[in-house]
């Protein structure tokens, strides 16, 4: 009977890459791999079998191929197929990865923007998303330690952090499992001294 390895990309991977070569090695000891039977599907599309490139290895093929289109966001399924040269089917070859391209969103709706406050404690509120993975997010206070920040499930977090006297720079970045990274910066200014109207 014929097998068949993905070997690229790998079970539970995840890639940046949207358009991967996706490769895999197809064997058979007997009756040899049937070329014209070797076939690659991609999520819920129709087999394809052109475009592959094979090239011999001792008892098979090597094959590889990259997809036209790009993969979706999030998960992906391959499945790749083959039979002998006696008509014997491989048992089908399946790997579901994850693909993420697109950087975390980041809304800040607190503080804002050249925010002059007398409280020396401001409250860092808002709202990440990654179609992919939770990302991770902390906040830096005039390029200091990292702040840690417990993001919910549903993306949201809010955070206290003490200001200093005078110009503060608040920076929260957002880093998804990718490693993609956004980042929010936003000026504020503590004046204990003066009265603040508003």
């Amino acid at each position: 009977t014929p097998t068949q390895t993905i070997t690229y990309p790998t079970n539970d991977a995840l890639i940046t890459n949207n358009k991967p070569t996706i490769t895999w090695e197809v064997k058979d000891a007997a009756s040899g791999i049937n070329q014209n039977s070797i076939g690659i599907t991609i999520n819920s599309g129709a087999k394809i079998q052109t475009g592959i490139t094979k090239t011999p290895i001792e008892g098979g093929y090597r094959c590889s191929y990259t997809p036209p289109t790009p993969l979706n966001e999030g998960n992906n399924v391959i499945k790749v197929d083959c039979a002998d040269n006696d008509g014997n089917a491989a048992t089908q070859g399946s790997v579901t990865f994850k693909v993420d391209t697109v950087p975390p969103t980041l809304n800040i709706s607190s503080p804002a923007e050249g925010l002059v406050t007398n409280k020396s404690t401001v409250t860092v509120k808002g709202t990440t998303n990654d179609a992919t993975h939770h990302s991770l997010v902390v906040i830096k206070l005039n390029d200091g330690e990292d702040i840690a920040v417990t993001v919910g499930s549903d993306g949201a977090f809010t955070k206290d952090i003490t200001l200093v006297e005078g110009d503060n720079t608040i920076k929260i970045i957002a880093t998804d499992s990718a490693k993609k990274q956004t980042t929010v910066t936003r000026k504020v200014k503590l004046d204990t001294k003066a009265p603040v109207f508003g």
